[in-house]
């Protein structure tokens, strides 16, 4: 071979393994290139929602703090030596369960919930009622009066405003006056109050597993026989409260007079119901079977209208009597199963070795401790609600 085919060999070998190379970086490239058009990374993301929560954020404030917004104003105050419970007034009126009475009172008016919430009603704002509610006041300390919380209420136009002014002052003075252990007001006092029904809940069904457990190794005592019969009667009164209360809501829905009512033995036999019936009864044969002067005749009807009146009353509080039987009668069996649950740990020699006793105590102790914490946590609130005073500012 020749020097220069050699040369030639070697340039054109060159040649060849460079656009080899070439060609392979190109693929790669574009390989790579195509890979990270398709792959997005977790920032791109998450960048469109951050953006769209920014815009509805920042559309939220600028609203907020317009200038067109009007505000109305009224105080919450305590005596002085109460201030240290001024801060539970604060707690209760941002707290869900007043949230959602004063939205519920909002909407039995539907052209005031329209005008407090029109700025609303758009695809900018998609937070739920309550949560607008809570963002259209706000409660701070008097810088003049330690005892005092100034709240200001705002809304698109100045009758806005003052619609939820009233509508948070009155509700708050309505359900501050109505507070009710079954169903307090004060946020933490709803939570602590649901660990205890909890704790209850299993401190009775464990108790019940080891009874049923046990029940034949051991002879009940004349207690235990005693408050499982009294259980029984107690639960057949509640079923039948229950039934009663069933049927009354069917006529309720079904809107068809006081008549069908009657037909609820509880409820015909409560009361002057009878009486007024038997009167009613009375007036409507005077009318179809007598021929009566026009004056008697119109007299006859005033007092007939009369009678119906005073029964659908009487009838309205016996739906409310049975109402409180039911609740006096399921009390009573929560605390016929407390003593029986109660009795459970009494038998030691018993039940000692029970793999769920040890739990049951456990249970018993926590459920008395937090039972002593709602109980003192309640009594300082009762006092914050009688010490009350709500002022308007003109």
């Amino acid at each position: 071979m020749q020097p220069w085919q050699s040369v030639l060999l070697i340039i054109f070998t060159i040649l060849i393994f460079g656009a080899g190379f070439y060609y392979d970086q190109i693929e790669k490239n574009t390989a790579i290139a195509y890979e990270e058009s398709i792959i997005i990374s977790p920032k791109q993301i998450i960048a469109p929602i951050e953006n769209d929560s920014s815009v509805e954020n920042e559309k939220y404030k600028e609203i907020q703090n317009s200038s067109a917004w009007a505000e109305s104003n009224f105080i919450i105050e305590v005596p002085k030596k109460h201030t240290h419970l001024l801060a539970l007034h604060k707690e209760a009126i941002n707290g869900t369960p007043f949230l959602t009475s004063t939205v519920d009172v909002l909407t039995q008016n539907p052209t005031a919930k329209e005008l407090v919430f029109s700025p609303f009603l758009n695809d900018v704002f998609v937070e739920p009622e309550i949560e607008i509610i809570r963002s259209l006041f706000s409660i701070s300390p008097n810088s003049k009066f330690s005892n005092q919380f100034n709240v200001i209420v705002r809304g698109h136009t100045q009758k806005a405003a003052e619609i939820l002014l009233n509508l948070i002052f009155e509700n708050y003075k309505k359900v501050t006056q109505a507070e009710n252990i079954e169903k307090p007001l004060l946020p933490d006092l709803v939570e602590q109050k649901a660990k205890i029904l909890l704790l209850k809940e299993n401190y009775l069904l464990l108790a019940k597993q080891i009874q049923e457990e046990n029940e034949g190794s051991s002879v009940q005592s004349i207690e235990e026989i005693a408050l499982n019969s009294e259980l029984a009667q107690i639960q057949s009164e509640l079923n039948s409260y229950v039934d009663a209360l069933r049927e009354i809501e069917k006529v309720h829905l079904n809107k068809t007079g006081y008549n069908k009512y009657l037909n609820i033995n509880i409820l015909a036999n409560f009361g002057n119901v009878k009486n007024f019936l038997d009167k009613i009864e009375r007036l409507k044969k005077m009318l179809v079977n007598q021929k009566l002067e026009p004056i008697l005749e119109k007299e006859v009807s005033r007092n007939l209208t009369s009678l119906e009146i005073s029964l659908n009353q009487e009838l309205a509080k016996g739906i409310e009597h049975i109402k409180n039987l039911s609740k006096s009668a399921l009390n009573k069996k929560l605390d016929l199963n407390k003593k029986l649950a109660d009795l459970e740990l009494k038998k030691n020699n018993i039940h000692s070795l029970h793999p769920k006793f040890k739990l049951l105590k456990s249970v018993k102790k926590e459920l008395d401790e937090k039972q002593i914490i709602f109980s003192s946590n309640y009594k300082n609130w009762i006092v914050a609600t009688k010490v009350l005073s709500l002022k308007r500012i003109n």
